[in-house]
């Protein structure tokens, strides 16, 4: 088990005291410390946890649901993933969550992939390096008879959950942040990590992470799979992509006929639609369908983005779009250099100061 540790600048930071206090109450014998070789003191998470508790030291509620989360994430994996995050190495753990997957050991995955994201690794990158070859690699062993379709369905649905509790944290974090945007304008420091929660003062964080700024409105987006499309993994990572943009997104789903897109689309008035596309029934109708779709959207000047496992397919060559994203990776790229975004890396902001 992996066990965060906390200095003493970085408890006394956390319950706003003086690192004098805190190491008076060390010394009390009031929260648990042990020592490095140099002589510092380090502070378990989990003794860091029950102090709060025992002695009801008020903290932010968003920062103690995230300490506890983050304790739960240790506790749900090994010291070989933990190596990996901090390496990087995504080609190593798109085979460990691979290894999860089979296992169906859905706390480890939810656990690998917030780790991931807590460690800097932008949602383009979490899903065209891990969850994408994990998933191919399923779908293979699926293919060759390996697996049965009750297993693949339980693996997907592992993968569907854990992606969900990514995104439903991102999005807690987005709305937390939101409450510290008047201390943001008043001059106090508020970053987002990648998972959304709100950090104050001057504590460093990783080159992808946002920042929580006054803005202009949010582009909106439409994020859906057509009528007969239930691959939604690819399409949940389409939306987390745009709201790490500080895009507003409407998550429509897999599935939806088009004319029912039509009615959303009339509703949300959005500036683009992301359709994914993982396996197409290629027909006469479908493709009218299509092209039907694309002028609607055309006509109210909605730019149209298509994506998926599909744009890699022959046959997917005379389906059109103002886009046609083969990864997630060229997706944010194509939304950073063609629209306004809200949340910039720390690099882009360096180099424009």
């Amino acid at each position: 088990m992996v066990t965060q540790f906390f200095s003493t600048k970085e408890l006394s930071e956390l319950c706003a005291v003086g690192e004098t206090t805190v190491k008076r109450w060390s010394n009390m014998g009031l929260i648990k410390h042990h020592k490095t070789l140099g002589g510092h003191r380090k502070f378990k998470l989990e003794d860091v946890l029950e102090f709060i508790s025992k002695n009801n030291i008020e903290i932010p509620p968003a920062q103690l649901e995230r300490l506890n989360l983050e304790k739960n994430y240790a506790e749900s994996i090994d010291i070989s993933s933990e190596i990996l995050l901090v390496r990087g190495d995504v080609e190593s753990l798109a085979n460990k969550l691979t290894e999860l997957l089979l296992a169906f050991r859905k706390k480890e995955v939810e656990a690998l992939l917030s780790k991931a994201v807590e460690q800097g690794i932008s949602f383009a990158t979490l899903f065209d390096k891990m969850i994408a070859p994990a998933m191919h690699r399923i779908g293979d062993l699926w293919a060759a008879k390996k697996l049965g379709v009750g297993e693949e369905h339980i693996i997907t649905n592992i993968m569907i959950e854990s992606v969900l509790a990514v995104k439903a944290h991102y999005e807690k974090g987005l709305l937390d942040a939101e409450r510290f945007s008047t201390r943001e304008a008043a001059g106090i420091n508020v970053n987002l990590t990648m998972n959304g929660t709100a950090q104050h003062g001057t504590r460093k964080t990783d080159d992808v992470l946002p920042m929580a700024l006054p803005t202009p409105k949010p582009v909106a987006v439409v994020c859906t799979c057509p009528e007969s499309e239930y691959h939604e993994v690819g399409l949940l990572g389409v939306s987390l992509v745009c709201q790490s943009l500080g895009m507003d997104v409407s998550y429509v789903g897999a599935a939806v006929p088009f004319k029912d897109l039509e009615h959303v689309v009339e509703e949300v008035k959005p500036t683009i639609v992301c359709m994914s596309v993982t396996v197409a029934k290629v027909s006469a109708t479908t493709y009218r369908r299509f092209e039907l779709f694309k002028r609607f959207l055309k006509k109210r000047g909605v730019r149209f983005i298509l994506g998926g496992q599909f744009i890699g397919e022959r046959k997917s060559q005379m389906f059109k779009a103002d886009f046609r994203a083969r990864t997630l990776t060229e997706l944010e790229q194509y939304l950073r250099e063609n629209f306004e975004v809200i949340y910039k890396t720390r690099n882009e902001r360096m180099l424009k100061n």
